[in-house]
């Protein structure tokens, strides 16, 4: 009897083992078993992804949960546990090659992003910039469901080829404050004249030795460099370390 009991595993002695949240069904969008999502952005969120699934074939995929832990995940990153997830439901051509999913584990802080297998090369940069300047400011600021309907904007200005929202002409190179997405009709010209006073001061410099204007125009044009450099320092903590292509992973 003894020799039986201890050949026998006892009930809970066992690893845990790792569940994943169900599949979204046909024509849904989100998961929320962390209930993050406030009605009113679920909503928005249902219409773009499915006017972007609908006019493009993107499906976009929003899954939510409390912690890693709960899910006996506790040893996983997320990158693992979100390629897992994916790969654990239901064959779907269209999110594997194409999916746009988004998971957030609360508890933890972190947020995963995972392109199917067709967004290659430049979008995983894209997925970057959604992750470091519409979802983690957010989050940071405690807004996780403002945050998660700012991620399928992103998505969706993706998705059509289009500037991300808060994305200027210039890019992430020109902070959003210098050069917001609908510029005032000023911002042009003062651009151009920016640039002009470099140049002008290059000249002054060559020509003359003066090097008042010269040192004007590297100044402005230093200010926005070093934004952008603070900007991207700010974003390193939040960077894929260790994770894999394909997509981008952020901590608040």
């Amino acid at each position: 009897m003894v020799g039986l009991l201890g050949a026998v595993p006892l009930a809970g002695t066992g690893p845990a083992q790792v569940t994943f949240p169900a599949a979204p069904g046909p024509g849904q969008i989100v998961v929320d078993e962390a209930s993050l999502i406030v009605p009113l952005h679920q909503v928005d969120i249902e219409g773009l992804a499915g006017e972007l699934k609908r006019e493009h074939g993107y499906p976009v995929t929003v899954v939510t949960i409390r912690s890693l832990s709960a899910h006996g995940a506790a040893g996983y990153t997320i990158e693992r546990y979100t390629s897992e997830m994916l790969k654990g439901w239901p064959p779907d051509a269209g999110r594997q090659a194409y999916g746009l999913t988004l998971l957030v584990s609360a508890d933890d802080r972190l947020a995963r992003i995972e392109l199917g297998s067709a967004w290659r090369g430049v979008h995983d940069g894209r997925a970057r910039e959604i992750m470091d300047h519409l979802i983690l400011p957010a989050f940071r600021r405690g807004e996780l469901s403002q945050g998660i309907l700012a991620a399928v904007k992103g998505f969706d200005a993706m998705g059509r080829g289009r500037r991300l929202p808060g994305e200027s002409l210039f890019g992430w190179l020109i902070p959003e404050f210098l050069a917001p997405a609908d510029q005032p009709w000023w911002f042009m010209p003062a651009m151009i004249a920016g640039l002009v006073v470099l140049v002008g001061g290059a000249v002054s410099l060559a020509r003359s030795g003066r090097r008042g204007l010269a040192w004007a125009a590297a100044g402005f044009f230093g200010a926005i460099l070093l934004s952008r450099v603070i900007a991207l320092a700010r974003g390193d903590d939040s960077g894929d370390s260790g994770s894999s292509s394909k997509g981008a992973t952020g901590k608040w």
